[in-house]
């Protein structure tokens, strides 16, 4: 057996990582003009309550998530 195949699969990123890197993502894409802000914000906002973090976390903490990635733009 080689030992790419005794490898183990990488762990899935959890949710909020995800989250996380998706907000970092639109704010970029915000900035360079592909998304209006309401845009990039409501599909934002639509993938948090997707994936339960305004359940898990609170919708305070998703707030603050996203717009902390877009005050670095």
């Amino acid at each position: 057996m080689s030992a790419a195949a005794r490898a183990k699969p990488a762990a899935r990123p959890s949710a909020l990582a995800v989250f996380t890197a998706r907000a970092e993502a639109r704010a970029l894409l915000w900035q360079a003009g592909e998304f209006d802000l309401h845009e990039a914000v409501d599909e934002l906002q639509a993938a948090a309550e997707r994936a339960g973090l305004v359940a898990l976390l609170g919708q305070d903490a998703v707030q603050e998530i996203i717009s902390k990635a877009f005050g670095v733009v």
